[in-house]
């Protein structure tokens, strides 16, 4: 198997995936009318030849947890039964190599199982499957997380899209905007220790709005959000409507001139296995665990 992978929907849509880097789906670009090629996610060579540092591109793969944990003041690490363990940033699934276990023109499945990479700091038995497909020009995605232990499996999961921005080259960062749906949003209290929550009507933000603390938002009246660059008459969508595993999505740039902007849908909240009332979800053995969403670039609704 040569790496990368190239999926094709004709000429339609493209999509690459690297698997031995994490499973990293590092391109999606798709054919929008009117308009032309549209690259969806950012795509820069020189991310990737970083890798695993600063993973800014591409559709990053977080588990057994999303964000980070903290435990005994400290972070970067969760307590399990009296045992503590360190834990980076968004888990190790993103930093490991996966295997193609089924692949075709237009789709790649690939897994990661335990293994001497994972044990240290996720002591269970498990595999963790993700399928990305083409399909008439959307880019979907398919995870398929299952228990092969003996003991219940904790974990918190999610993906960390790169949205390119502004989309086309007409686009202006400062003019695109997220097109939002009435949500609450949950503000961290110190290190996220606990929450606060207040209601958000649905809404247009402004990418120009700086979001570098991360917005964190649940409870979504529709689980479709879109990244709308009106300059070039172009949206992006991400959606999750049938997958309401997916319970909060990150909004998150690490300034208001960055190239990208993420919108990431996620299980739980930050230090999920820090906080008693934490969004883990736990697994019995032999069970399984499935989610997904899809993106997709369209001419703009409301441009």
């Amino acid at each position: 198997m040569t790496e990368p992978i190239t999926l094709r929907d004709g000429d339609t849509a493209v999509a690459v995936v690297h698997p031995r880097l994490g499973g990293w789906l590092t391109r999606y670009a798709r054919q929008v009318p009117g308009v032309g090629w549209v690259d969806v996610l950012q795509d820069d060579p020189a991310v990737v030849g970083r890798y695993p540092d600063r993973m800014w591109a591409g559709n990053p793969i977080l588990f057994p947890h999303v964000s980070y944990n903290t435990a005994g003041g400290k972070e970067g690490q969760y307590e399990l039964n009296g045992t503590l363990f360190a834990s980076v940033q968004h888990g190790f699934a993103r930093r490991v190599p996966w295997t193609v276990v089924d692949q075709g023109v237009d789709f790649v499945t690939q897994e990661i199982t335990d293994s001497e990479l994972t044990r240290p700091s996720y002591p269970f038995a498990f595999c963790h499957r993700v399928t990305y497909r083409l399909r008439n020009g959307r880019l979907e995605c398919e995870q398929v997380i299952e228990n092969r232990d003996t003991a219940p499996l904790p974990f918190s999961t999610g993906f960390h899209p790169y949205f390119r921005l502004p989309l086309t080259a007409k686009g202006d960062r400062q003019r695109s905007y997220l097109r939002l749906p009435r949500a609450t949003r949950f503000n961290p209290i110190g290190k996220a220790e606990a929450f606060f929550e207040e209601p958000m009507a649905a809404a247009r933000l402004s990418t120009g709005v700086d979001v570098s603390g991360t917005v964190f938002l649940g409870n979504l009246a529709e689980r479709e959000i879109a990244l709308v660059d009106p300059d070039g008459g172009v949206e992006a969508v991400l959606n999750f409507d049938t997958h309401p595993a997916y319970r909060y999505v990150a909004l998150w740039a690490r300034s208001p001139e960055d190239p990208f902007y993420c919108i990431e849908p996620w299980t739980a909240l930050p230090n999920s296995f820090g906080r008693a009332d934490g969004e883990v979800i736990v697994l019995p053995p032999g069970d399984r665990f499935q989610a997904g969403f899809w993106i997709d670039a369209r001419n703009a609704s409301d441009a």
